[in-house]
């Protein structure tokens, strides 16, 4: 009974969050219509031409059965770092849903394999934004670094985990052109859940902002990780725009927001682990220590290279 009054009252929170939210769409129109077509625009022309070829070649290197011949850990590993998130929890989910892998091995490869990419960092980051590609370059060293040391803690507490003793078969699609078509589909279905994370959690940025939620504060390094903590990408541009931070600083600080990743990322990771049997509590403590291991590699490296 317990079990279904906790499952009832998380049915009842969110349907009064929905209803609320729709409430105040109704109030403001124009933010909602504005956070929309930002969000949209970000997905079109940033988020849809960076990811869309890295899901359908990963989608169609599993569907061909590639998985059976790598070990669990390389292949979400090496395409998360290619693409950024939220690559290596897709995969993550499907060899999970396969049963390719056992929850506990799901949950250690989650610990390491959720990362942003190189260019994002390097380039949007570090060069777009800061205006420093030594910047750049110290905060990707830094969440890498972070993102293997948080795989080790997690290696130490879960163990390697084995194989599912009821491991099933790798269900592939009888031809090339067919795994290639269903490769396609499935991308598109994921880049649609990311779309709606990300218009979502615009909008909830751009009412806190319009709604003085940060007011409480004139500290631009604390509004800029408040607007980090929801979405990643407005996060590291408010930190570019502290005009009292050093470049130390700012690494170290777009170090920890890139590696929580942000509720939006967060939320888009959940979705795409979702019957993997990895929690969202677990995910939420993974990115929390993979973002304390990222700062605090940022403010060492920064130290010696800034």
């Amino acid at each position: 009974m317990d079990i279904f009054k906790f499952k009832g009252k998380k049915i009842l929170l969110a349907a009064a969050a929905a209803a609320g939210g729709c409430v105040i769409m109704v109030i403001f129109p124009d933010i909602t219509m504005t956070s929309a077509r930002k969000g949209i625009s970000m997905w079109m022309t940033d988020v849809l031409p960076a990811l869309l070829p890295f899901f359908i070649c990963a989608n169609f290197l599993q569907n061909i059965g590639i998985m059976r011949y790598l070990k669990s850990g390389v292949f979400p590993f090496v395409m998360s770092v290619l693409s950024g998130y939220p690559m290596g929890a897709k995969i993550i989910g499907d060899l999970r849903r396969r049963g390719e892998i056992s929850l506990s091995e799901a949950k250690r490869l989650v610990s390491f394999c959720s990362t942003s990419g190189p260019a994002f960092m390097m380039g949007a980051v570090g060069v777009g934004m800061l205006g420093s590609a030594v910047g750049g370059a110290v905060i990707a060293a830094a969440h890498y670094i972070g993102a293997a040391v948080n795989g080790i803690l997690y290696t130490r507490v879960l163990g390697r985990g084995e194989k599912d003793h009821e491991k099933r078969e790798v269900i592939a699609v009888s031809g090339v052109q067919e795994s290639f078509t269903e490769a396609i589909i499935s991308s598109f279905k994921s880049l649609g859940i990311i779309l709606a994370y990300i218009v979502i959690f615009t909008f909830v940025t751009d009412m806190i902002h319009m709604c003085g939620g940060l007011s409480f504060t004139d500290s631009q390094e604390i509004r800029a990780l408040i607007k980090g903590f929801f979405e990643m990408t407005v996060g590291c541009g408010a930190v570019a725009e502290c005009t009292d931070a050093g470049i130390g600083v700012k690494c170290v600080l777009c170090s920890a927001i890139m590696s929580w990743g942000g509720l939006s990322v967060i939320g888009q990771s959940a979705s795409m682990l979702s019957g993997s049997g990895v929690s969202m509590g677990y995910i939420l403590l993974s990115k929390f220590t993979h973002c304390v291991f990222s700062a605090v590699s940022a403010f060492i490296i920064a130290i010696v290279m800034l």
